[in-house]
């Protein structure tokens, strides 16, 4: 063989060889591109804190038998706790650790002695030693759930949407609770006349659009109500805004009959208290010029109480005289629990068509009437 013969077999060996391997080459580049994928790493971090589930931040609660539940989705480790924070306003915080994602708390929140305020509550993960003492934290604390101990619990608001005309006005003011029982208050005053009544729904809703229209000037027609007319227009509106109240009939002993009257006793969610309300005013304490509620009126002595102008002004014995007369007996609502006073109200009188207190309440059937005393104590003659 001659030069230029080996010279070209020779190019002819490196060519196969190129190609073998490229062949090789190329398959392994096809058979990586064909592999699936290995999944990425997760990007969903872990959360930082447990979550609070219930109760709902700002729940109201009137007992103290509690549970409170969280949530921690990693899964709690073999050396690890929640760690529960609890504590009353202004009070130092009380802690608890356990392996639950719930707890009864009701014996923490007896040891505050708090009836009425705020609690809050919160979650962590600590890590512990093999003795179970404390190690590191493991999580962040969670936020603060707060709680709100009442001694009842709120009604619940009419949705906005279905919201009569005048609640939503109110609603719409953004006042406290406080502030927006003396609004609709002075509302039923100014926009109707105290005269014969006339007849109108139940719940006298036909009567406050008068009432609406007259305040915003569209009409100058304003409706005519008694005690038990403007006390039922004022709690219709309250009962929309989420404000509990209830009527409250008053009897006094007249010579040959019973003396009415109507108000109104409304449960202030701010102070937590029952207060009535009257035509034009609402009842105080003299020394404090707290609400009074229906009860202490009743059974309480008349001469520290003052009556306090809804539209503003001093608070006076002389307001209220008249209706403090009729603090005899009462009763709340259309129900026969009839409280009485024995002190102020002769249970041995006969009055309408010979009937006493009892058989007049029963319609005829005095069995159906509760005679209730629960606060009467023997009270001074001032009273």
């Amino acid at each position: 063989m001659n030069l230029r013969s080996t010279a070209t077999l020779l190019i002819l060996i490196t060519l196969v060889v190129i190609a073998i391997g490229g062949g090789y080459l190329l398959g392994s580049a096809l058979r990586s591109v064909s592999r699936p994928a290995a999944p990425p790493p997760s990007t969903v971090p872990a959360p930082a804190a447990p979550t609070l589930i219930a109760p709902a931040n700002g729940a109201e609660f009137v007992d103290s038998d509690l549970t409170l539940t969280w949530s921690w989705l990693p899964g709690l480790g073999e050396r690890q706790r929640y760690a529960l924070r609890v504590w009353a306003e202004g009070h130092a915080h009380q802690e608890i650790w356990t392996v639950e994602e719930h707890i009864a708390i009701g014996s923490v929140i007896d040891s505050f002695s708090v009836a009425v305020g705020r609690y809050f509550w919160q979650v962590a993960l600590v890590n512990v030693n093999a003795g179970g003492a404390f190690e590191s934290m493991a999580s962040d604390w969670s936020e603060g759930f707060e709680l709100q101990r009442v001694r009842r619990l709120s009604i619940p608001a009419r949705a906005e949407a279905e919201m009569s005309q005048t609640a939503r006005h109110f609603y719409e003011m953004n006042l406290n609770a406080t502030d927006t029982i003396l609004a609709v208050h002075r509302f039923i005053h100014a926009n109707s006349i105290y005269d014969d009544q006339q007849r109108y729904q139940a719940d006298y809703s036909d009567a406050i659009d008068l009432m609406f229209r007259h305040a915003q000037g569209i009409s100058p027609e304003q409706p005519h109500l008694q005690s038990d007319g403007r006390s039922t227009a004022m709690l219709t509106i309250l009962q929309e805004l989420g404000i509990e109240s209830r009527l409250v009939f008053l009897y006094k002993d007249s010579p040959g009959y019973v003396a009415q009257h109507t108000m109104l006793e409304v449960f202030n969610p701010d102070e937590q208290r029952w207060q009535v309300h009257d035509l034009n005013y609402y009842f105080a304490e003299a020394e404090t010029l707290q609400p009074a509620a229906a009860e202490r009126i009743l059974f309480g002595a008349r001469s520290s109480l003052l009556g306090c102008p809804i539209d503003g002004g001093g608070c006076t014995a002389e307001i209220i005289q008249p209706a403090l007369e009729y603090f005899e007996a009462l009763r709340y609502g259309y129900t026969f629990d009839l409280w009485v006073n024995p002190d102020r109200f002769d249970l041995s009188a006969r009055f309408q068509q010979g009937q006493n207190l009892a058989e007049f309440i029963g319609g005829g059937y005095p069995q159906r009437v509760a005679l209730r005393m629960d606060n009467w104590n023997r009270t001074a003659a001032d009273a």
